[in-house]
């Protein structure tokens, strides 16, 4: 190798691995149970995990809040293995042909990455004309009686009230996230959106949006009716409402499931190491004063 040449590479390696943060990145979506083992050279893991969605109330109550979010950057050794759980999205509550009770209605379960981080999943309503569809977004609220029901939320944010007629209550979320999802670089991670509130006379809550991945990801259901409280998008959105609609029957409509939940991991890998880069920059620049005294003879 000419030395001139050799420098060039010297240069590129060096610059290659100040900017690894974009060019060097590996990442793994992981969206099933699996265990994780920490590849040879890797020290550092940048991980982000939502829980599952929450599933949507029947008749005329709150959509379900959003899986939790936990995400950190933490100090791994090569060959550590870690299992990764995925939380599964909480079931839609059934319907009831006869009365106003909440059946069969779960929240969502919880992501974990080992023992470093934990996402709950996202909550439903506890009972009648309660909240408690909390999440990282909240599920949108319910009308007792009126039209239209609640969206839900979106990026951190609270589900919404009834739009018209009494409103049930709201599911809280946590606050605006998106530093969290900008602090990972090796793909696009944004908020899905909430979804629309029902339209019966007494509508559903839409549920909570989760996460996208480069723009896509999972929806959650919907409730059982086209006039129904619709489910957020995104890995841990909420599922809609049911509602109810009076000038169709007096069933309590069923609800939709939440969306399964995600875990992301990310990590960086330089082409040449920063020691072995100046090692060869040594190597050429010896290589470079031999060749001054050859040519000096």
């Amino acid at each position: 190798m000419k030395i001139t040449n050799c420098l060039k590479v010297v240069a590129f390696s060096m610059a290659f691995t100040a900017s690894s943060a974009y060019a060097g990145l590996i990442s793994f979506v992981i969206t099933a149970d699996q265990t994780f083992t920490v590849p040879s050279t890797v020290t550092t893991l940048n991980i982000l995990a939502i829980g599952g969605g929450g599933g949507g109330a029947n008749g005329h109550q709150g959509g379900g809040g959003a899986g939790y979010i936990a995400a950190g950057n933490f100090l791994v050794n090569p060959g550590d293995m870690y299992a990764v759980v995925v939380g599964t999205g909480g079931s839609g509550a059934q319907t009831d042909p006869n009365g106003n009770s909440i059946i069969g209605l779960t929240a969502g379960t919880a992501s974990s990455f080992g023992g470093l981080l934990v996402a709950n999943g996202g909550g439903v309503v506890s009972g009648i004309n309660r909240g408690g569809h909390n999440g990282s977004s909240g599920g949108g609220a319910a009308c007792n009686a009126g039209s239209q029901g609640g969206a839900g939320g979106s990026l951190g944010s609270n589900g919404q009230s009834c739009v018209s007629g009494g409103s049930m209550p709201i599911g809280f979320g946590t606050g605006d996230y998106s530093a969290t999802l900008a602090s990972f670089l090796d793909n696009i991670l944004s908020a899905g959106a909430g979804g629309a509130g029902g339209t019966g006379t007494h509508a559903g809550g839409g549920g909570a949006g989760g996460i996208l991945v480069n723009g896509t990801g999972p929806n959650a259901g919907d409730g059982a009716q086209s006039w129904s409280g619709k489910g957020g998008a995104g890995y841990g959105a909420g599922g809609g409402a049911g509602g109810y609609n009076g000038q169709v029957s007096g069933a309590r409509v069923a609800g939709g499931n939440g969306a399964n939940g995600l875990v992301y991991v990310e990590y960086s890998v330089a082409d040449i190491p920063e020691p072995q880069a100046l090692a060869l920059l040594g190597l050429c620049l010896i290589g470079l004063v031999f060749s001054r005294k050859k040519l000096t003879k």
